[in-house]
């Protein structure tokens, strides 16, 4: 046969090959509108949209059906899961009860799981977002519900980027989730540290493993990336064996990877908070905190003490107090204050009112129910 003959055929294969893909895409628009009578079906008898048995059922009968055809069932398993989430979506548009919830991008990411912490019992739709001031910008702009966005870890202190957004955004906190960060050596197969050359992840997860780098991998050198998932993701994608990154157990399942060594952080109590954003904060729920900005008018001897005063005649308790520049002249400052009560607390309020009328502008940030901490790491 000569080189013509192969194009031929190689041209009416991958013609064949275009025509069913075609056929797969007009068999998921078929099942996406059967998705939306059944949503209207499943409203008019007050039936949830998530429907766990019928899901599991659904994903038995297509992994059954792969078997039969030769197919990997574990291939089939996702491409279903991602069927079947579509259609949780779909359904929940049609039924107009579904939550979008944006959160730091890609997949993985330890953004991602306080998210579907956040989301769990209840319906939404997650959206990656590729910044933090995409993520605020989306909430302000009323293009989703909730934001994600990571505040403060109990290692690395406050993420300056988010508290210099949020005080000068119309977005509120309403809500917090403290998650254990478990940081782990991730690699496409199993290879022995001293191979290891390179060492991707985001800077405060190289920060937060010091320790563990040093001493097991003082060769490698640290590249940083955007987030823990996409330095999975990178390592994931090159051809290069003998380099790992530092990522979670969600991102290392996610990109079918290897992992070398768990728990490698310094600090085994590592956790971040994550800021709960919306357009509006919440109502008092009797265990609550409450954000502020305290940007002082003058800079004078005692202007800090008499803001901290007026916390201390009501009793109020400050959880959090730092400062960060104003951005305006050097030497201006913004102090982020964080306390119990809720900004309708009388005495929370009475004292809000006296910092704004004595010593500088108060911004309220949010009031949200205080989360609850955990003092095992496990993810």
């Amino acid at each position: 046969m000569t080189s013509e003959n192969y194009e031929d055929k190689l041209a009416a294969i991958r013609k064949k090959i275009d025509e069913i893909d075609s056929q797969i895409v007009e068999l998921l628009a078929q099942r996406r509108d059967k998705i939306r009578e059944l949503a209207k079906v499943k409203s008019s008898l007050k039936l949830k949209i998530r429907d766990q048995k019928r899901e599991t059922q659904v994903i038995a009968n297509s992994e059954k059906r792969a078997v039969e055809m030769g197919l990997d069932p574990s291939f089939v398993n996702k491409i279903f899961l991602e069927i079947i989430d579509y259609g949780r979506r779909t359904e929940g548009e049609v039924r107009g009860e579904v939550k979008k919830i944006a959160y730091l991008s890609p997949r993985g990411t330890f953004t991602e799981e306080a998210a579907l912490k956040y989301a769990a019992g209840t319906e939404a739709e997650l959206i990656p977002m590729s910044t933090i001031a995409s993520i605020i910008s989306a909430v302000e702009n009323k293009h989703v519900d909730i934001g994600i966005v990571p505040i403060e870890n109990s290692v690395e202190g406050s993420v300056t980027i988010t508290l210099d957004l949020l005080a000068r955004s119309e977005a509120k906190i309403c809500g917090e989730i403290i998650l254990p960060v478990v940081h782990n050596l991730i690699s496409k197969e199993k290879i022995s540290l001293d191979k290891i050359t390179k060492v991707y992840s985001h800077p405060q997860a190289l920060a937060q493993c010091r320790t563990f780098l040093a001493k097991k991998l003082p060769h490698a050198h640290l590249y940083e990336t955007l987030s823990t998932a996409e330095a999975v993701k990178i390592v994931a994608e090159e051809e290069d064996t003998n380099i790992a990154a530092i990522g979670s157990l969600a991102a290392a399942k996610l990109y079918g990877m290897t992992v070398l060594a768990e728990g490698i952080q310094d600090e085994q109590t590592n956790e971040t908070r994550f800021a709960v954003i919306a357009s509006e904060d919440t109502e008092p729920t009797g265990q609550d905190k409450t954000s502020i900005a305290i940007f002082l008018l003058q800079d004078r001897p005692g202007a800090l003490c008499e803001v901290l005063e007026q916390f201390k005649e009501r009793n109020i308790n400050l959880t959090r107090i730092e400062s960060r520049p104003s951005k305006r002249v050097l030497g201006d400052y913004i102090f982020f204050v964080d306390l119990e009560g809720h900004r309708k607390d009388p005495k929370v309020k009475e004292a809000i009112m006296n910092i704004s009328k004595s010593a500088g502008e108060v911004k309220i940030m949010g009031s949200f129910p205080s989360a609850k901490k955990k003092n095992t790491p496990s993810l």
